[in-house]
């Protein structure tokens, strides 16, 4: 502490926990997209559908966690081992909606083949996404009491969750059908055909 000072044992702290966060969110992501691409993997029955679909399933998730940082980044939010979590916490939530709303919209799919998409995701919003609305708002609740702490890094860490939390559902609710039709239009024509 004498040669080198506070101010840069602080610095190489803040160096060393960002490397690890970008380390951490890295093998977070590549986990779950392995994980997205094996389930519609099996559920599809072929590697080449199974990959298309979770890699589009996960690209949401990664725009998530960019705009958390980037809002971090612009609101000033300093990194520290709480918040340096938050892009890995936040794939770990999105996915878990990405995985429900798809697999409803495929369902809503094969429920009524001749819909359009307007009709499938109104389906799929209407009950999943309600379910998931619910969800997103009660783990946000729990986590925004951290903001009832005196310590600034778990309130920081709260708000820094609680957008989290609501960037991961907006992103699946919104953009993920957006990216996800011509899945859903490719199966609608599949079981249209079968049905002939």
């Amino acid at each position: 502490l004498r040669l080198s000072g506070r101010s840069l044992i602080n610095a190489q702290t803040t160096s060393d926990v960002a490397a690890s966060s970008i380390q951490s969110t890295a093998i977070v992501a590549i986990v779950i997209l392995v994980m997205l691409v094996s389930i519609h993997t099996v559920r599809q029955k072929d590697l080449q559908q199974g990959f298309a679909r979770g890699f589009v399933s996960w690209i949401p998730l990664m725009m998530v966690v960019g705009w958390v940082y980037g809002i971090m980044g612009y609101t000033g939010y300093q990194i520290n081992p709480q918040t340096v979590t938050i892009g890995a916490l936040s794939l770990g939530l999105g996915v878990d909606y990405a995985v429900h709303f798809t697999i409803r919209l495929e369902e809503e799919v094969e429920h009524n083949p001749s819909g359009g998409q307007q009709v499938w995701v109104e389906n799929a919003s209407a009950t999943t996404g309600r379910a998931m609305w619910g969800a997103a708002l009660t783990t946000a609740g729990g986590f925004s009491v951290l903001n009832l702490s005196a310590l600034l890094p778990l309130r920081l860490f709260g708000q820094a969750f609680v957008v989290a939390i609501t960037l991961a559902l907006l992103s699946s609710l919104i953009l993920l059908p957006a990216f996800y039709t011509p899945f859903l239009k490719r199966d609608s024509e599949r079981l249209l055909k079968e049905e002939e």
